[in-house]
Order: structure tokens, then sequence, then C-alpha cells
């Protein structure tokens, strides 16, 4: 297997050389001649540049009315803490909510 691998990295190896070096032989080659046909000639300059676009007529601007005020800011602590009254007093002192049906530890999962 390591053979196989070591065998193809060379050969890929090989033709690279191969073909960078037949590139670097051709473009000198190409070189030595003159070429086939002329380079094509830049497009003579006008004499005289072509009109400006006209700037357009704008409409005069109209007075915008100016934006409504902002409402007022409400107070942070409305929405977060409701006014319920109280709850009764109990006769036998502090009264503690039933424990869960399910364990907390199912919210985890």
């Amino acid at each position: 297997m390591v053979s196989q691998r070591f065998s193809l990295t060379l050969f890929c190896l090989l033709a690279t050389l191969i073909t960078v070096t037949k590139g670097n032989n051709n473009r000198k080659l190409s070189t030595n001649y003159p070429p086939q046909y002329s380079p094509p000639f830049a497009p003579p300059t006008p004499v005289n540049r072509p009109p400006a676009t006209p700037t357009p007529v704008y409409k005069p601007p109209v007075a915008v009315p100016p934006p409504p005020p902002p409402p007022p800011p409400k107070s942070q602590a409305s929405s977060f803490y409701r006014r319920y009254p109280p709850p009764p007093p109990t006769r036998r002192g502090t009264v503690y909510p039933p424990p869960p049906s399910k364990p907390r530890w199912w919210l985890l999962g």
C-alpha cells in the first residue's frame, strides 16, 4: 500500500516536472520568431469632446412639516413589576406552595 502511494507520488511529481519544463521551452522558442500578425492600432483620439449633458432643472424644495414629537418614555418598572394586591394573611402563618409534580432535573434533559 505504501509503495503504491509512493510510486503514485513520484509519477505525479515527474509529470509536473515534465509539464513545467516543456512550458519553459515553448515560451523560449516562441520569443525567437516574429509575430504572424501586426498588433491592432489604437483608435485615434477625438478632436472635439462630445458635449456635456445639461444639468436637469429641478423644482424648488417643498417645506416638509416637522415630525411629530416622540411619545414620552414609559417607566420600566411597570413592565417588570405588576401591582397586584398582596394575598390575604393566613391563620396558619407562612404557607409554602406544594412541590412540583415532576422533579426539576427533567428540564435539563
